[in-house]
């Protein structure tokens, strides 16, 4: 699956602009994606799914932080712990590499791609953390469906909506930064480096 970043870019000179189409082409994709995959929940919990898709959209204490999973840590009914090779670090590594190889191929200086990399992995895991990413790929594919066909839909659907939520997340990560002045092309290239990454890293549940 590809994110089209490109059609969603600008320039320096527009970057306002760019930044409200990216957050149009997430709203767009997250309401197509929780739509299949709350009808797949109805279909086989009706009396519980609204619950529990309000719990794992959130996964944060009274004060409003974050709760990564420990062992023995309890958690809401129907909701499961991250797997491993789906967690937020793993899909925060995946994006930081392909982003990193990215700017080195474009020979952006060492120390630009470090700070670049700083803001990137900022966003993303704040951007993870906001949604319970973790959580919602585990308790999404561990679910039991009646066919593997349903299954996959919701990875597929969960592959869409996290990349697109990494390419918002990478695109504001470039507010400020002199990398908008190399242009649309490059604005675009780089903000879909991230989602690609998510999303190819959440379709390998379809081979599993």
């Amino acid at each position: 699956m590809r994110l089209n970043g490109t059609a969603v870019g600008a320039n320096a000179s527009i970057i306002g602009n760019a930044c409200c189409r990216t957050k149009g082409l997430w709203s767009r994709l997250r309401l197509n994606s929780l739509i299949p995959l709350a009808l797949g929940a109805c279909v086989l919990l009706p009396a519980t799914s609204s619950a529990l898709q309000t719990k794992e959209l959130s996964m944060q204490d009274n004060k409003g932080q974050y709760q990564p999973y420990t062992p023995g840590m309890k958690l809401p009914d129907g909701v499961f712990p991250p797997m491993p090779g789906y967690t937020h670090k793993e899909l925060l590594a995946a994006a930081h590499a392909r982003t990193e190889d990215f700017l080195k191929a474009k020979n952006i200086e060492p120390g630009l791609i470090r700070e670049t990399l700083i803001a990137l992995d900022t966003h993303l895991v704040n951007a993870f953390e906001k949604e319970g990413v973790e959580y919602q790929i585990a308790t999404w594919y561990q679910k039991p469906y009646d066919s593997p066909d349903l299954r996959k839909r919701s990875i597929d659907n969960m592959a869409e909506q996290f990349g697109a939520l990494a390419l918002e997340a990478a695109a504001e990560s470039l507010d400020g930064s002199q990398l908008l002045l190399q242009g649309k092309a490059f604005y675009g290239d780089f903000m879909s480096e991230s989602g690609d990454a998510v999303s190819d890293l959440i379709l390998t549940l379809n081979k599993h």
